[in-house]
């Protein structure tokens, strides 16, 4: 119960950045935060490398045949990667469908590396991931699972962005968390929907516009939410995953996966997966800038806060160290 009042007054304390959250006259005072960040660490918390990523392994998934998933040895398959040399290890390894899988969404707001998060999930177990979103995008790219039902047992994990309630709120259904810095999130969601693709790229005039900005509150108050219903009103266990440790340590990071979903560790697949890390989601040409008014970082700087607070007070490892710049 004392958890549950804590927790509340950190979502009472202006929880949604459209409202009470600075005026203008303390924004012009006080100035952007510099470097977005340092957050505030609640008191009386262990040291971060104690705290888990996940407080519960559940082991869930059946029928584990010789230390590996069953397969659908009929259905349709992936050759991941047939496009290495001939006499490569790793060219013969395929993707295929499992079956009598439970349900476990692949939870994140848009933009956070979700795609890139199923291709390794894929390559280093050879089973498909799914999605509620049915993209002939990503199913051209080999990833057959886009297509599957997302309760159908066939696939490893579901991709679900939060901001879609109607497929989202299942507390019971256990869940990958993905969070990633919400300044670089939102510039990708944002891509994503003007040139509707996971690689093009768009002009930096694009951010100067008063649709992007616009769309920023509104932005950061969705990826708020989507963190903090999950670690609020998920029954069953959830895993967190930080995009920014992902793309640093990718293939530790998947073992925690793994091992939170209990499905065994290849260790030739992995090794192989950590050889093929880019996946077919990479955009090129990224540069660093800052599209960000004073206000909308103060906005983002408050959101963050709120939930690496929530997070800790949950016994997880806190957010990574995020910078305004993307």
């Amino acid at each position: 119960m004392v958890m549950v009042m804590i927790v509340g007054l950190i979502l009472n304390m202006d929880r949604f950045p459209l409202y009470n959250l600075y005026s203008l006259t303390q924004t012009a005072r006080e100035g952007p935060p510099e470097n977005f960040l340092p957050m505030t660490t609640p008191k009386h918390l262990p040291p971060p490398s104690s705290l888990p990523l996940s407080k519960v392994y559940p082991g869930r998934l059946p029928n584990i045949e010789n230390g590996k998933l069953p397969l659908e040895r009929s259905s349709k398959m992936w050759a991941i990667w047939e496009k290495d040399d001939h006499g490569s290890p790793c060219r013969e390894y395929l993707v295929r469908f499992s079956k009598g899988l439970p349900k476990v969404q692949l939870m994140s707001f848009p933009g956070s590396g979700n795609s890139w998060t199923r291709y390794l999930l894929e390559a280093s177990t050879g089973i498909f991931t799914g999605s509620v979103f049915n993209d002939s995008r990503i199913f051209k790219t080999g990833m057959l699972g886009e297509e599957a039902k997302p309760d159908d047992g066939r696939t490893l994990v579901q991709k679900i962005h939060g901001i879609f309630l109607k497929y989202s709120n299942l507390p019971s259904v256990p869940a990958v968390l993905l969070i990633r810095n919400p300044a670089k999130a939102i510039i990708s969601w944002f891509k994503l929907r003007v040139t509707h693709s996971h690689v093009d790229q768009i002009s930096y005039q694009h951010f100067n516009t008063s649709i992007f900005h616009q769309l920023v509150p509104t932005y950061l108050e969705e990826w708020e939410m989507v963190t903090m219903d999950n670690l609020l009103e998920k029954k069953a266990p959830v895993h967190l995953v930080y995009y920014e440790r992902l793309k640093e340590d990718p293939i530790s990071t998947l073992r925690g996966i793994l091992a939170f979903l209990g499905v065994p560790v290849d260790e030739s697949r992995l090794n192989c997966t950590r050889t093929h890390l880019k996946g077919p989601y990479k955009r090129e040409g990224n540069r660093e800038f800052n599209p960000y008014t004073t206000e909308e970082q103060l906005w983002m700087a408050q959101a963050v806060k709120r939930v690496n607070q929530t997070v800790q007070l949950l016994g997880y490892q806190p957010l990574p160290h995020y910078s305004i710049v993307s």
